[in-house]
């Protein structure tokens, strides 16, 4: 079930009328010009034609017209023939065309399985014959790990993203070979080593992998020092990296995450004013390297205090009423959550008056003396709005609530002002009367969608008369 209410504002709205030109260009970029089009040519220099022609490529200008009597294909190996006639315009007892020719090749090459094309025209009394030579784009033959004992063949293979008879290159193997790396590290192989023997020259037709796994390392412990104000229980809640459950379950050591454990507890001590927090980590094997003790070393440094406390941008209410909203004053330690808190409050403050798009952005500002800050917040109050058309649609497989439920239900009126706190205590009652279904983790509730108005909504509204209808109210 969803209520969507159409507000429209208190004060004259502003209008702003944009208008966009598009322009548009066509650019005709033919290697060697086009038929109507001259090819590029350098100031005063040569054209394209006649700096290809001076650098051995091919000459057209005597077979131009003619009829093709023969297309060949050769240099390919591993390509069908038929595959790559699929790319060719150039065919036979049609007339010979050389930008047709020029532009078989751009899409030959652009296909992926063709690295370079040559392409020799030979004239007969009985017509043109074209010969494309083609050099191919190595493809996988095979894909073979060797070293491999913890995982199967089939998994590993998964895990590097190729496939047979797709093109190879020196990018894919060695994207290849640092998918497999990390699939191991990710699973606790610290020194896991992963080596090309085969795919990295252009003589080979297939990829081999070998592996050395090396030992796999668990978690056997978390240690803290020097933390202060939160205790080790608290940390151990907020990092990843965990002791092995059992000496045999999960635990394993993923460097990765101890350095994103590292990030997650310097930013949890700066929610509480610790900006100078400094965090690292050390890493404590046994002897056969298999059973890991993490220790996090904390320098917490000084924790910072709110030196003061202003409000920029307000209008509609004056600074001592704001400050009254706030919990988080000039003398306190910083914390994030109770500035949040204060965020909220503010944009409560303007809400119950109609200002139910007031943008509140909280701005602390650092010294050079360490120690302390200033807060501000910087308010951009916007319009007030009353509520306008409410719209209640009621969704499901055989919906047989009457709209006048929800009404019953509601707070507000068409011509209210658009009260944040009363659309909250509305959405609340109807989730309370357990008659539309509520599922938070489906993301499936009732709900009040608040619409900002248009200009054809408001003229609209301006020509209705008002709903004056009674209807039962129920408090908060």
């Amino acid at each position: 079930m969803e209520v969507v209410m159409r507000s429209y504002c208190l004060i004259v709205w502003p209008i702003c009328t944009a208008i966009v030109l598009g322009l548009s260009t066509f650019s005709y970029a033919q290697l060697g010009g086009s038929r109507n089009l001259p090819g590029p040519t350098l100031d005063g220099g040569p054209s394209f034609r006649s700096r290809l022609i001076a650098e051995g490529g091919p000459q057209y200008s005597d077979s131009k017209g003619k009829i093709v009597r023969t297309v060949r294909v050769t240099g390919n190996r591993l390509v069908p023939e038929n595959e790559i006639r699929t790319h060719l315009r150039t065919r036979e007892n049609l007339r010979f065309d050389p930008e047709v020719v020029e532009a078989d090749v751009r899409r030959l090459v652009s296909s992926g399985r063709v690295r370079h094309v040559r392409t020799f025209v030979e004239d007969g009394a009985a017509g043109v014959t074209v010969t494309f030579n083609v050099s191919e784009v190595a493809t996988i033959g095979y894909i073979r790990i060797l070293g491999n004992r913890s995982y199967l063949d089939r998994t590993l293979l998964g895990k590097t993203g190729l496939k047979n008879n797709e093109p190879m290159n020196r990018f894919s193997v060695s994207e290849g070979k640092r998918r497999l790396e990390d699939h191991y590290r990710e699973r606790g192989y610290g020194n896991v080593q992963v080596s090309v023997f085969e795919g990295d020259k252009p003589e080979h037709r297939g990829i081999v992998y070998v592996v050395s796994e090396g030992t796999r390392e668990r978690v056997g412990g978390v240690n803290f020092e020097g933390n202060h104000f939160l205790s080790d229980a608290r940390l151990k809640t907020l990092i990843q990296s965990k002791p092995a459950i059992l000496w045999t379950f999960r635990g394993v050591v993923d460097r990765d995450k101890i350095d994103q454990d590292v990030d997650r507890l310097t930013a949890y001590y700066r929610n509480f004013g610790y900006f100078q927090t400094r965090i690292g980590r050390e890493l404590q094997f046994d002897e056969d390297k298999k059973w890991l003790t993490l220790k996090f070393v904390i320098d917490e440094g000084k924790r910072y205090k709110v030196r003061s406390v202003t409000v920029n941008g307000n209008e509609r209410f004056t600074v001592e009423s704001l400050m009254e909203q706030l919990d988080l004053k000039s003398g306190n330690y910083f914390d994030v959550k109770t500035m949040n808190h204060d965020v909220n409050a503010l944009r409560d403050a303007y809400g119950i008056q109609g200002h139910i798009f007031a943008d509140i952005q909280a701005e602390p500002r650092f010294f050079e003396e360490p120690g302390w800050i200033d807060l501000v917040y910087n308010v951009s109050e916007g319009e007030a709005f009353r509520v306008g058309q409410i719209n209640v649609k009621i969704v499901g497989e055989n919906p047989h609530t009457k709209r006048s439920v929800v009404w019953n239900r509601l707070s507000v009126r068409p011509m209210d002002i658009c009260d944040i706190q009363k659309i909250r205590n509305s959405e609340r009652r109807l989730v309370q009367s357990q008659l539309f279904e509520h599922n938070l983790a489906a993301g499936i509730t009732p709900r009040i969608v608040i619409q900002p108005p248009d200009l054809t909504e408001i003229e609209r509204l301006s020509q209705r008369p008002i709903d004056n209808r009674r209807v039962r109210g129920q408090s908060p």
